[in-house]
Parts: structure tokens; C-alpha cells; sequence
């Protein structure tokens, strides 16, 4: 959350102590949240690293370890992340939003932008507007209670991927296999804003599971829930509950219930193709009162 926000990351690091790595993940979510605050900043190794308290000498190296993906990528992600919030929340141009999001050209931004989504500009603007012209592209239905083991998420949304690696590491060591697994990410609050957002990255494993040893178990609450499937990249999540929230709620007769937001992730990107990665995003209902 992309190219593909699931970036297979090869740790070159040794080990480090869980009072280590919180303090690393803390830093280096400084350094994500810096690029957020003004993607098309002049940002630089150096400048960077300066945020984090390390050395320019190796910082690329740590980040690309803690986050798994490099400096440049995260930029141009972040800068296309927010292109896309401007595309479904308004009428803006593709034009406007290629200048916002940096790029000197509409045709630079569109190929950037269709490399991270599989969508042009256009075609995506045309699919969010879609969500909130077709109401039965959105499923209304009761959903059993579930329970799910995971991790609580620290730090920016942006670095949620690492937490899911994090979990599926963890898993591995009881031979789990982690493509094959029903994974499940509950937030509440903007990701955007940040304040007040949170985040759980979790599988649905059998209680008395070997596998859940050490992890969290959170409840999946049951209830009413508008469901809509999306095809695409992890990136065109947040864009998309946007969406339902702003453009589809309004006028489907019902009102958000103070429940968790849930993303039910359906395939793995490294086993499909880009178009084909499926994720339920799930809004939880009440009816409006009369």
C-alpha cells in the first residue's frame, strides 16, 4: 500500500532486542510521518535521518529494513496515497491532482499512478464514483462474531505492512503458511489524521491454535455491516472507505454504528495479479432513526 504494499522485505539486520526494535519502528515512524505532513518536500537521505537520531551513513539501510521498502518509494507512495484521497473526494482534474502530488506532467502522474493502482486517474475517479451511483455494489447483511489473533499496529498507517510482516514472522516459526491464511486488519479513527487512529493486524485461527501463543486476541463484533469488495491495490483502501462514508452512507438509509472499521483480506498479492487482489472493507450499520 501499490505497487504492492505487501513488499517481500529480506532483513539484513541481526536480531534485535524488543526494547530495540519499538525504539527503531518509533523512529522511523517520525520519519513517515514527516513525509506525510508535506510529501512534495525536498526530502532527503540526510534530512531524514536527522528526524530519526541515526546516521545518514546507513539510515537507508535501517529504513528499508524496518519498513521495507526504500526512501524514494515511500515518498512516491505517500505523494499517490493522497492523490488518490483528492481524486475520490472531489471533482479535482487529473491535472490538479499531478501537480499536487508533485509530478510536472499529467502523463508522468498517470503512469505512476496506474503503476501503484492498476487504475488511470480517470478510470479510478470513475469507479469511486460508481460506488456511490450503484447502491447494490454495496452489501447490507448481519455477520457473525469472530475472534482473531494478531498484533496491535504502532505508528502512522503507512507502516501497517510492517506489522503484518511482523505477524506473519511470527507465524512462521510455527510452520504457519501465511498466503494461505485469512488475515484481517480492525481500525478505527482517520488514518490520515492520525490522532485518535488505530489499528489491529490479525488472522482467524482456532483458539486453542499453537500459532496464537504470544499474539493478542481481539473480537470481531457481529452485527449489521456494509460490505464492498474491492478489486485493486491496498493503496485505493482508504480512498474507497472515503467513499462509502462520504458518497454511499448518506444515502443508503443507514447511519455508521460505533463499531471498528474491518478489512477482510480475500488473496495475497503475491499470487495474483494486481487487479485481481480482492479486500472486503466492512462499515459497520445502524438504521436511521425515524
Amino acid at each position: 500500500m501499490l505497487h504492492r504494499q505487501y513488499i517481500k522485505a529480506v532483513l539484513d539486520l541481526a536480531p534485535m532486542k524488543t526494547t530495540t526494535e519499538q525504539n527503531y519502528r518509533r523512529r522511523i515512524a517520525r520519519v513517515i510521518e514527516a513525509i506525510m505532513l508535506d510529501p512534495t518536500a525536498p526530502h532527503s537521505v540526510e534530512s531524514l535521518a536527522a528526524i530519526a537520531h541515526f546516521s545518514p551513513f546507513h539510515f537507508h539501510r535501517l529504513y528499508r529494513a524496518m519498513t521495507g521498502e526504500s526512501v524514494a518509494a515511500t515518498i512516491r507512495r505517500v505523494r499517490l496515497a493522497q492523490a488518490a484521497n483528492q481524486l475520490a473526494a472531489s471533482p479535482a482534474s487529473v491535472t490538479e491532482a499531478a501537480l499536487e502530488a508533485g509530478y510536472d506532467s499529467s502523463q508522468s502522474f498517470a503512469r505512476a499512478f496506474r503503476g501503484m493502482t492498476g487504475f488511470t486517474p480517470s478510470a479510478f475517479q470513475q469507479q469511486q464514483q460508481a460506488i456511490t451511483a450503484n447502491l447494490p455494489a454495496v452489501e447490507v447483511s448481519d455477520r457473525d462474531s469472530a475472534k482473531v489473533f494478531g498484533l496491535s499496529h504502532e505508528g502512522p498507517a503507512q507502516t501497517i505492512p510492517h506489522t503484518f510482516r511482523r505477524l506473519a514472522q511470527r507465524l512462521a516459526e510455527f510452520g504457519c503458511s501465511w498466503h494461505d491464511m485469512t488475515r484481517v486488519g480492525i481500525g478505527s479513527g482517520d488514518p490520515e489524521q492520525g490522532e485518535g487512529f488505530w489499528y489491529f493486524a490479525g488472522v482467524v485461527l482456532p483458539p486453542d491454535d499453537a500459532a496464537t501463543e504470544g499474539l493478542e486476541q481481539r473480537d470481531l463484533p457481529g452485527g449489521l455491516y456494509a460490505c464492498y469488495r474491492l478489486m485493486g491495490s491496498y493503496t485505493l483502501i482508504s480512498p474507497t472507505f472515503q467513499t462509502l462514508f462520504g458518497g454511499w452512507m448518506p444515502q443508503s438509509g443507514y447511519e455508521p454504528d460505533d463499531r471498528p472499521v474491518i478489512e477482510t483480506y480475500l488473496n495475497h498479492p503475491a499470487k495474483v495479479m494486481e487487479h485481481e487482489v480482492a479486500t472486503d472493507l466492512l462499515i459497520p450499520l445502524r438504521r436511521t432513526a425515524a
